[in-house]
């Protein structure tokens, strides 16, 4: 009985690391297999009802994020990508004990583990032989959410130098980057090779054992176009959606003031905190002012409180908490964003048009990926965003060529089953028969 398999998914991360997992549960569960989540421990909101089991990890991820290491991290990415790093190398080792011990006892009672990009070191420090086979002890799968493998074709890489041109530049700097990211997500990875004796690996073994690990790349291939040169292990799905995902309902509040006029332009940094929350409301309003749109601000972890009662006496801007995109988004004008994989699946599958304010990491390439599909202008870097510019891309995402190409790209990205792709890939690869090496 598929029953008897559990598979350990480890979504360690933000929401948007966590929402697919979920779905790809839910598509698991469906085929009789016992799956279980693990995330920390504050994002249990995320996994429950949707009949996957939850396994909190023994920290936190939205508190530090607020305050703090965490904060500071990711206030830097507006300035340097170098402090940044080293800032987020920090954060990393920080919760690299806890992060092993935890995902050591889950993966102990697994029969078979799906991990991230935070976590697929230290699991592959867990389930090494020590043979030179390279043969996991238990079946193990690789589950990213955004094209990160070396790559010439520009469209295809996550950090390319040259992004609309195929060259060996992009795979070059692309490898290079690679080679941070193993340094920034290395620490839990070796505080398990330490205690079993085992030595610390380097960057060569890291990507050999990336090449030849069964990997599914979560987005769809209309925004993310194949290139030629991903390695023979990964196979592309469309994004990953919760099966539960139309039927969650919206705050009443918030439902009410959808239904009193235009659909509004929402805005949203998610876990993207920001140094300067009063400023980027203040553009926001004045842009939206200018144009004489209605808006809903998320206040996510960037803190965008937005007032109940504005001064003239109009109902123009809500502020909101959390809410879920794939119900939300449907119902706006346009959406503003960070540029996170997950909110840019949610707006592309929303079928309207966009504004990225990249603040880090793979967010710039998703915003050039919008622009270059035509949903969207040019990303403003969190950095340069002002009122004058979000004005200007907001008369971008509000035309009706940019309105129809959201619609037709929508259209095709929601006819894919990106989970139920990836489900069975997993379960012919657990079977001995999957087409993944």
């Amino acid at each position: 009985m598929r029953a008897d398999v559990r598979i350990l998914l480890l979504g360690m991360g933000s929401r948007g690391d966590v929402e697919p997992l979920v779905a790809l549960g839910q598509r698991l569960r469906r085929m009789a297999y016992a799956v279980s989540l693990a995330a920390p421990a504050d994002l249990g909101h995320v996994v429950a009802g949707s009949g996957v089991d939850f396994e909190p990890l023994s920290f936190d991820l939205e508190g530090p994020l607020r305050e703090g290491l965490g904060r500071d991290s990711l206030r830097g990415s507006a300035r340097t990508q170098v402090r940044e790093a080293r800032l987020m190398r920090q954060v990393m080792a920080g919760t690299a004990p806890a992060l092993a011990a935890d995902v050591s006892r889950l993966v102990d009672g697994a029969d078979a583990v799906v991990s991230g990009a935070l976590t697929f070191d230290l699991v592959d420090a867990l389930l090494s032989t020590g043979g030179h086979s390279g043969r996991p002890a238990k079946p193990h799968v690789y589950a990213v959410f955004a094209p990160v493998w070396p790559s010439a074709h520009g469209e295809s890489v996550a950090l390319a130098l040259r992004p609309r041109s195929t060259s060996w530049v992009n795979d070059a700097w692309s490898t290079l980057a690679g080679r941070v990211a193993l340094d920034l997500f290395r620490p839990s990875g070796d505080v398990v090779r330490a205690r079993r004796g085992l030595p610390r690996q380097r960057f060569r073994h890291y990507t050999a054992t990336a090449e030849r690990t069964p990997t599914l790349l979560a987005a769809s291939p209309h925004v993310v176009p194949p290139a030629a040169d991903w390695p023979p292990a990964l196979r592309q799905t469309g994004y990953w959606v919760r099966d539960d995902a139309a039927g969650r309902s919206l705050d009443p509040t918030l439902e009410a003031f959808l239904g009193e006029g235009d659909p509004p332009v929402f805005v949203g940094f998610g876990s993207m905190p920001t140094p300067d929350p009063a400023g980027v409301v203040a553009a926001v309003v004045r842009a939206l002012g200018r144009l004489g749109v209605r808006g809903v601000v998320s206040e996510g972890l960037a803190g965008l409180s937005v007032d109940a009662e504005p001064e003239d006496g109009t109902h123009r801007l809500l502020g909101i908490g959390s809410a879920p995109h794939d119900v939300l988004f449907p119902r706006c004008g346009v959406v503003v964003h960070h540029g996170g994989a997950g909110t840019t699946a949610a707006a592309v599958r929303s079928g309207v048009p966009q504004v990225v304010v990249p603040h880090a990491a793979d967010q710039p390439y998703w915003g050039r990926r919008m622009a270059d599909l035509g949903v969207a202008a040019p990303p403003i870097a969190r950095k340069d965003l002002t009122a004058a510019r979000l004005e200007r891309a907001l008369e971008v995402a509000l035309s009706p060529g940019a309105r129809a190409a959201a619609y037709a790209l929508g259209e095709c990205v929601g006819a894919e089953d990106g989970a139920g792709d990836a489900a069975a890939l997993i379960h012919a690869h657990l079977q001995g028969n999957a087409p993944m090496p």
